[in-house]
């Protein structure tokens, strides 16, 4: 009775979203969703790549979908088809994943998602290329953050970071685990072209990516599409020094076309130069700010007070933690 009642709150939980934030002015204006990630101070998973990741000591919000197209189209409006910050992308559909941006464009229209609202940007461009690379901020900079010298401190939207995205995909708050994949109950996801039932992701030889708001089933926390559909960039140097503008970044999550589910699993990062563009890579915005969280709707009230009584039964279930294990794919504790 009880794994019935977690399913349906997994399911009920897909309509659930921390807030919807509104860009640009006008005709070009869009709305980007984002998804708390709470579970401050979690452990580290210690069976994935890199090794350790996902302990993230602060509630963040994640992007519940990718970018989409449209939102590149309007931000590029934003600066006339001649400017030099014109990001370039494919041309699937309005709402298709953003794809062929390098890593440098993504944090290009990060920086505008900030300036535009009032904010401080988040990377140090010091030319003016929008596939040129960033510089390190300096002590003498305000925002400096000597344990991230990519990042302003005083920033609000960024591109995730590596245990950023790590967190939002493979670990349950509920159990305080982690998956192997970024689906709800961590196990493998089923292949399908487009639609969001539960435990499923874009990949398997599709045809192309689906519509970022039909990318497959979410995560334990609530995100679609970080398991298949496009890769992703995320923040971090592939080394993780965060210390070269020009050095490989990290993405992760696999893609449509992906024979096999190994390229979505935690085990699986690969890296990239910042001025890469391919046209399997997208990316998604991350937001450090509490004003992006909404009042929860009654329904998630309803949710995670469901899954809250599925943790009291776990947690007086220990007798049957290998069946339990088994039920969400979960490792290790």
């Amino acid at each position: 009775m009880i794994t019935s009642l977690v399913m349906t709150a997994i399911s009920a939980s897909d309509s659930v979203s921390a807030g919807i934030i509104t860009f640009g002015t006008g005709s070009n204006q869009f709305n980007m969703d984002f998804t708390t990630i709470g579970s401050p101070g979690n452990a580290a998973d210690t069976t994935g790549t890199p090794n350790p990741a996902g302990a993230v000591s602060y509630t963040y919000q994640m992007g519940t979908y990718e970018v989409s197209e449209d939102m590149i189209t309007k931000y590029n409006a934003n600066f006339g088809t001649a400017n030099s910050l014109v990001i370039t992308k494919d041309t699937r559909g309005v709402n298709k994943p953003a794809t062929s941006v390098s890593w440098n464009e993504g944090a290009r229209f990060v920086n505008w998602l900030n300036t535009s609202t009032g904010g401080v940007a988040a990377y140090k461009f010091t030319t003016n290329g929008v596939n040129d690379n960033i510089a390190l901020w300096s002590v003498s900079d305000t925002g400096y953050d000597p344990a991230n010298l990519f990042r302003n401190s005083l920033a609000t939207y960024v591109l995730p970071s590596m245990d950023e995205w790590y967190k939002a995909a493979f670990y349950n708050p509920l159990t305080s685990l982690y998956g192997n994949y970024a689906t709800a109950n961590g196990l493998e996801p089923t292949k399908v072209a487009s639609g969001t039932v539960a435990n499923t992701a874009v990949y398997g030889g599709q045809s192309g990516p689906a519509d970022i708001t039909l990318a497959g089933g979410l995560s334990a926390f609530g995100i679609m599409g970080l398991s298949g559909n496009v890769w992703e960039w995320d923040e971090t140097e592939s080394d993780l020094n965060n210390n070269s503008g020009s050095s490989s970044r990290g993405r992760r999550g696999g893609q449509w076309a992906e024979s096999f589910s190994g390229s979505l699993k935690s085990s699986r990062r690969l890296g990239n130069t910042p001025p890469f563009a391919g046209s399997n890579v997208g990316f998604r915005v991350a937001s450090l700010s509490s004003s992006a969280a909404a009042v929860p709707e009654p329904a998630s009230c309803m949710v995670w007070s469901v899954m809250g009584l599925a943790g009291w039964w776990y947690r007086n279930a220990k007798r049957g933690r290998s069946t339990f294990s088994a039920f969400w794919g979960v490792r290790g504790e």
